[in-house]
């Protein structure tokens, strides 16, 4: 057996070592994640160097691949690494900056959308289109940053769940568009058809980020349950108003938390994991 002081790796370094350990064993990658129950890409993103994988999926690969660890992640160094590589850091911060402009915008957003459910006024302003696209570019960049951070903790619920969030969102961002103006359509029944599929596409993220306390912490926790309970406040409609509240504090705690993962300088151990 080769044996390698896996703490003091860095990415690249420990990747390209998985890869020739591999390699060595006359392995292809899609064998290798077969035996250790992890996905292609995730293997495929480790040896290119583009994130730092959590402790318990290293120690995954190198079982397999037969290579002895000292200490077995018993112990580790302030030397190293971040669970997010540089490259993930700026994308986190873009994200986060961009979430921020997002949520600022969307207040001005929810005043006009609220003026059409009421019928309070037949103008919408010069700038209603324009906000809206702007709303759907910085709400996409910032649910891209969680897509990246579901990608490097290994989380379907994040990742996908992202992108179904996403997705919803610009569909009636587009039926806002399209629909403006239009004097058959009934604005109160579409506002709550948009509250309705907007309380579904919180579900799926809100559970990745429970799904995540034991390696990220309990805001992830507390996130994830907020997130939980505007949707609950949104589907059922009696209680969309204090679903608003709460939709408030989900989305600061989103972008603090990309905030957090951009500025972070050192892994933190929680029972026995690199986070």
């Amino acid at each position: 057996m080769v044996k390698q002081n896996i703490h003091n790796m860095q990415q690249p370094q420990l990747g390209q070592k998985i890869q020739a350990w591999r390699k060595a064993k006359g392995m292809t990658q899609e064998e290798l994640v077969e035996k250790c129950n992890i996905n292609v890409r995730t293997i495929q993103r480790i040896e290119a160097g583009e994130v730092m994988p959590r402790s318990y999926t290293v120690k995954a690969i190198l079982e397999v691949l037969g290579i002895d660890m000292e200490d077995s992640f018993s112990k580790v160094p302030s030397s190293v690494n971040s669970l997010f590589t540089p490259q993930l850091k700026k994308i986190f911060l873009t994200s986060a900056i961009l979430g921020s402009i997002y949520f600022l915008i969307s207040f001005l957003e929810f005043y006009w959308d609220s003026n059409l459910f009421f019928g309070t006024t037949t103008e919408i302003p010069f700038y209603y289109i324009p906000l809206k696209i702007a709303v759907g570019v910085t709400l996409s960049i910032f649910f891209l940053g969680w897509f990246k951070l579901g990608e490097t903790l290994e989380s379907g619920w994040i990742r996908w769940g992202s992108i179904f969030l996403i997705t919803v969102n610009i569909s009636l961002i587009t039926l806002d568009i399209i629909l403006l103006g239009q004097t058959l359509i009934d604005y109160k029944l579409f506002g709550f058809v948009k509250v309705l599929f907007l309380g579904i596409s919180l579900i799926p993220l809100s559970i990745g980020l429970i799904h995540q306390q034991r390696q990220m912490g309990v805001l992830y926790l507390t996130a994830g349950i907020v997130g939980l309970l505007t949707a609950f406040c949104f589907v059922s409609f009696i209680f969309a108003t204090v679903g608003l509240l709460f939709l408030t504090l989900f989305d600061l705690m989103l972008i603090y938390l990309l905030f957090s993962n951009s500025s972070q300088k050192e892994p933190r151990r929680i029972e026995g994991v690199l986070t």
